[in-house]
């Protein structure tokens, strides 16, 4: 597990603690609130950790995106997202990531998905959309 998070990882790293840790067996009744806490405090976040990391690791390329100015005057990005894509679904309000660049300039912005309709076509509002490349597709 420890090479999947970190490829450049020595056996030295498995020595420090923490590292190789178990979660907890879950019972099937517990004595208090306090020990259920302790036991799926810690799968939660397991559990959170690896959506979290399984989101970061999607990527896709060279999507075509028009741009628009949502009533709130926050620039808004569209771009279809098929859903045939496996693991990767995409909801009002995921955050997701939006990188461009043309070979001399680069453009990065982030934003929350706000509506998704049976199409695959995303519509993402940008937070800080200053400078957004809206003349590019």
């Amino acid at each position: 597990e420890l090479w999947k998070t970190n490829p450049d990882a020595t056996l030295e790293d498995l020595d420090q603690p923490g590292v190789d840790d178990e979660p907890m067996t879950v019972l099937s009744e517990y004595e208090d609130a306090y020990q259920y806490q302790n036991i799926f405090g810690p799968l939660v976040k397991y559990e959170a950790d690896y959506d979290k990391m399984m989101k970061e690791s999607n990527t896709k390329e060279d999507l075509v995106v028009h741009w628009d100015v949502g009533l709130n005057k926050k620039r808004i990005a569209y771009f279809m997202f098929a859903k045939d894509e496996g693991e990767v679904r995409v909801l009002p309000g995921d955050e997701l990531k939006l990188h461009w660049s043309d070979g001399l300039r680069r453009w990065s912005g982030v934003g929350h998905v706000i509506e998704k309709p049976n199409s695959e076509e995303v519509a993402l509002e940008l937070r800080g959309s200053n400078n957004a490349p809206t003349d590019q597709t």
